[in-house]
């Protein structure tokens, strides 16, 4: 990253905002938010500010371009262009994933020797397990654990229901952020 001047301030290359968790925030609400910060000098909330937050969305984290993932996190401000990316984060995720436990998946694959059947749950297990995984939010030091709800449902077609049948639904992780 090149040296900045003290009145010089960098151009935002990505963004990352926090959703509010009472409400789905809908693409107008955060295309209005990006484009009334459109061209003006932006900087993340701090941690007090976002425990406390009533805002439908905050600021987690801005990278300016050039910015590299072994850098200290990023405190100082930075403008918002037309070619910042913005990502947002949801305080929780609905996860809806159907199993297709239908006869065919009993053959072996020829590649791995298993059967199909095994490989579904060993993938389902995978997914499972990454979906779990807290990740840190790039340029802080906040590791994000969004709540996760899960719903699987199987479909068997020598079972003969009229519906797909839900095997568990599940809650995954139990809080939104971990501060170290």
């Amino acid at each position: 990253m090149a040296e900045r001047q003290d009145n010089e301030v960098e151009e935002a290359d990505q963004i990352y905002l926090l959703m509010k968790e009472e409400y789905r925030i809908s693409r107008n609400v955060r295309l209005a938010w990006f484009i009334g910060k459109l061209n003006q000098v932006v900087w993340p909330a701090s941690k007090p500010e976002l425990l406390n937050s009533e805002n439908e969305l905050d600021l987690l984290s801005i990278l300016p371009k050039g910015w590299q993932p072994d850098f200290f996190p990023t405190m100082y401000p930075c403008m918002l262009m037309p070619s910042t990316r913005a990502t947002f984060l949801a305080r929780r995720y609905r996860f809806i994933i159907e199993l297709d436990l239908s006869p065919s998946t009993g053959i072996v694959d020829d590649s791995t020797g298993e059967m199909i059947f095994d490989e579904v749950f060993h993938a389902l297990s995978r997914c499972l397990a990454g979906l779990a995984q807290p990740f840190q939010v790039p340029g802080t030091d906040q590791l994000f654990k969004p709540k996760i709800f899960v719903t699987i449902l199987a479909y068997s077609s020598i079972i003969g229901l009229t519906s797909h049948q839900v095997i568990t639904v599940a809650y995954m992780s139990c809080s939104f952020f971990s501060f170290y």
